[in-house]
């Protein structure tokens, strides 16, 4: 009996193979990768939300920044701007304390050490820093003159063989000190010279002069006449007949 039931069992397993499952790599790689995709699915589920609100958040969060930061930049800004007013401001006030101020003027009340009578042409600074001296320029009738003798020629009747006590002293390229007269030319009331010294007692009211002068922070100044004001000008001018102390 026993023999029987092991050859029917037999038969059975011959006509009714058992089925049997078998893994392959790739199937291993489909089950991770639908592993994946549920993890992703359940981290967007859960995290979509806030990242949607974060996003939406984002412009407020830089404005925010942007505000915050405002007032550190007006501050800046305003420290720059102070710090540039109070560094024109020094600049300003050292150049008032050097600022220099001409003017040209003419007398007659100056004696010579033997007690004659000077008619001077001076330059005076009357400013509070010195003054370097520019180019002078000396006009009769219109007429730009060169020198002292050719001023005396011109305006007074001066002759080469004319005696005459003249004394110059440069009037350019040299530095007057606050409250200095340079008297760059001088005529002696002599014997000799009597009826020239009278006639430019008169004719020396009619001189146009003008001078250029500059600071020590290369600042330039022209005046013209007693009378003038000091005129700004970016530097000295070089069309100038010069007027010549020799």
């Amino acid at each position: 009996m026993a023999i029987r039931r092991r050859a029917i069992a037999a038969s059975r397993s011959l006509r009714y193979p058992a089925i049997m499952t078998v893994d392959t790599p790739d199937q291993d790689r489909i089950a991770q990768l639908e592993a994946k995709v549920a993890e992703l699915s359940t981290r967007e589920a859960v995290f979509g939300p806030r990242l949607g609100k974060l996003v939406k958040l984002l412009p407020w969060l830089m404005a925010s920044h942007l505000l915050i930061g405002a007032p550190a930049m007006l501050i800046s800004v305003g420290v720059a701007y102070f710090t540039f007013v109070q560094a024109e401001a020094t600049k300003k006030m050292q150049q008032a304390d050097a600022w220099p101020f001409l003017s040209y003027g003419t007398s007659n009340s100056g004696l010579n050490d033997k007690g004659e009578r000077m008619i001077s042409l001076n330059l005076s600074n009357n400013g509070v820093g010195p003054a370097l001296l520019g180019p002078v320029e000396i006009r009769y009738q219109g007429q730009p003159v060169r020198d002292p003798r050719d001023l005396l020629t011109k305006c007074c009747g001066f002759q080469p063989d004319s005696r005459l006590n003249l004394s110059t002293s440069p009037s350019s390229g040299i530095v007057a000190r606050p409250g200095e007269s340079v008297k760059f030319m001088q005529v002696a009331e002599i014997p000799a010279s009597k009826a020239l010294w009278n006639r430019f007692e008169t004719e020396r009211w009619k001189l146009q002069v003008r001078s250029c002068y500059c600071s020590i922070f290369d600042e330039c100044w022209t005046i013209e006449g007693s009378q003038a004001r000091p005129k700004p000008v970016a530097q000295c001018p070089t069309d100038w007949v010069q007027f010549r102390e020799r």
